[in-house]
């Protein structure tokens, strides 16, 4: 029993030390500057940090956001939601034409290194199947996951 509660709590502390959620006056001050510059209409504004490095996450109109910061402030990587009509119109077409009998349940960007890449989650009607595709911002998929 006493090994159990000392496993507990090894990765209770280490899940604690790996991420820590953060007040506002804990984040450098360039760093929530230029969010708000960027992101004017930002809401639900959380921050994190682990090890020296930064994550933000928020709303603008209501849909999520995650942008990730290197210690210097540089981003590294922006995740975001968004709506089904803002994908590029390469991507809706190989949709409509590989996944006819499917509706597009959730979309979203991740832009690292100034690479955009979409995973679009996929329903057949009745819930009967799920598929997660990653797209290039060209259009080719880069990934099929079936649930």
């Amino acid at each position: 029993m006493k090994t159990l509660q000392i496993i507990t709590f090894a990765l209770f502390a280490t899940a604690t030390l790996t991420a820590q959620d953060l007040i506002k006056t804990e984040v450098p001050t360039s760093f929530t500057e230029g969010l708000l510059k960027e992101y004017p209409n930002a809401k639900n504004i959380e921050w994190e940090r682990s090890d020296n490095n930064f994550k933000v996450e928020f709303d603008v109109d209501r849909m999520e956001r995650k942008v990730f910061f290197n210690k210097d402030g540089d981003k590294v990587k922006i995740e975001a939601e968004m709506i089904k009509t803002k994908l590029p119109i390469v991507l809706i077409e190989s949709i409509k034409k590989h996944y006819a009998d499917y509706r597009i349940d959730s979309v979203r960007s991740f832009t690292k290194n100034g690479i955009t890449t979409y995973k679009v989650d996929l329903e057949r009607a009745g819930w009967t199947e799920e598929i997660t595709l990653t797209y290039s911002e060209a259009g080719k998929v880069l990934g099929i996951n079936k649930d």
